[in-house]
């Protein structure tokens, strides 16, 4: 663990569509006891995926806040970054944090971290995060895969870090609000951080016929 406090996370949001997951993300992390601080990244194209895809748009980072619910000791807990600001505390190794999420993560921004291009604040951190040897979930949005997509998704994952496509589980209820909070869980458990929801999880079969 990164601070005896209890965890602390980077957040990036890039410009794919699924602003939603991040949403969930921030929500349960930001509202857990093992989360100290949360460090959120917004890319300028997802802004623009949240002004579409949010009522009422999304047209700042803290309009995309103001969507999660959220007391106000849990955003007490979230720091906003601008993403062009290469000198943000984050973009240094020697800021110990617990590990990243770019949730949702668009094919482009993958595209950069596979190849170590650091053009903003999500790429950079993201890069570090490898460097560093710190545990960096990648939630790709995009369906179909071309090869292209295929050989980033590979070199990222030999370089440590974790695509996490958002996928829908079917065994974990059916409703939205439950794919999120399923996806949502999931990520969080990669960092340790159990949000406790059995309800959530696959139980087995009894092996009934």
């Amino acid at each position: 663990m990164a601070n005896a406090k209890g965890k602390r996370l980077v957040v990036g949001i890039s410009g794919a569509s699924g602003i939603a997951l991040a949403i969930r993300v921030l929500e349960l992390a930001a509202s857990h006891r093992d989360v100290c601080e949360l460090h959120v990244v917004v890319s300028n194209s997802s802004l623009r995926v949240a002004m579409s895809e949010l009522n009422p748009p999304g047209s700042t980072p803290a309009a995309i806040l103001d969507h999660c619910r959220l007391d106000d000791a849990a955003r007490a807990k979230i720091t906003i970054h601008a993403n062009a600001d290469i000198g943000a505390s984050i973009a240094s190794g020697s800021c110990l944090t617990d590990g990243m999420v770019i949730v949702p993560c668009s094919a482009g921004t993958l595209a950069s971290i596979a190849h170590g291009i650091s053009r903003d604040l999500i790429q950079r951190a993201a890069d570090l995060t490898l460097k560093e040897r710190r545990r960096l979930v990648i939630a790709l949005r995009e369906t179909p895969l071309s090869m292209v997509h295929a050989e980033n998704i590979l070199t990222a994952t030999r370089a440590g870090a974790i695509v996490m496509p958002p996928v829908p589980s079917f065994y974990a209820g059916q409703s939205w609000d439950d794919f999120l909070d399923h996806f949502a869980m999931r990520v969080l458990d990669l960092f340790d951080i159990d949000i406790e929801r059995d309800d959530l999880r696959w139980k087995g079969t009894n092996g009934d016929d």
